[in-house]
């Protein structure tokens, strides 16, 4: 049983992850909705998508870069959770291949070099703070608490 949550352990994550990711995205897509008529999967609107990224403000990246360190952070907590463990594996799995995502994503929508040379560094750590984090609070719930001895 051990060694199946082991190995489910990364591709749940990734969709924990994705799934934590696209809801930290809503605000974004709420607040700079893409002009109509761009479809983003039609290569032929790649251009109308690139004038729209161009005119966006920096908080619309801010809130993608909080997206994005929020997946890699919620789905390594996820797998972390899934293992059942506390080893660091699933975590650094978890962040790398979120880091891999980021570069196929920042190629093929073409964001600016500034936004991806911010973002790439971020998903590794955020995906290993999360994995410790739900270790820390883990360690708690499993810690017995210590009574006063009342005099």
């Amino acid at each position: 049983m051990a060694t199946i949550r082991a190995i489910a352990s990364i591709p749940l994550g990734v969709v924990a992850g994705m799934a934590a990711m696209l809801f930290l995205l809503i605000p974004c897509f709420l607040m700079y909705p893409l002009p109509s008529g761009i479809d983003v999967n039609d290569p032929a609107d790649a251009e109308a998508f690139g004038r729209h990224l161009a005119s966006l403000p920096v908080s619309a990246f801010a809130l993608v870069l909080v997206a994005h360190a929020g997946g890699a952070f919620g789905g390594a907590a996820f797998a972390r959770l899934v293992e059942g463990e506390a080893i660091w594996k699933e975590s650094l799995v978890i962040g790398l291949i979120f880091t891999a995502m980021g570069i196929v994503n920042a190629i093929s929508l073409g964001m600016p070099l500034w936004f991806t040379v911010i973002d790439l560094p971020l998903y590794l750590p955020a995906a290993m703070l999360g994995g410790f984090s739900l270790d820390m609070v883990l360690s708690r719930q499993e810690m017995p608490t210590m009574k006063k001895a009342s005099a």
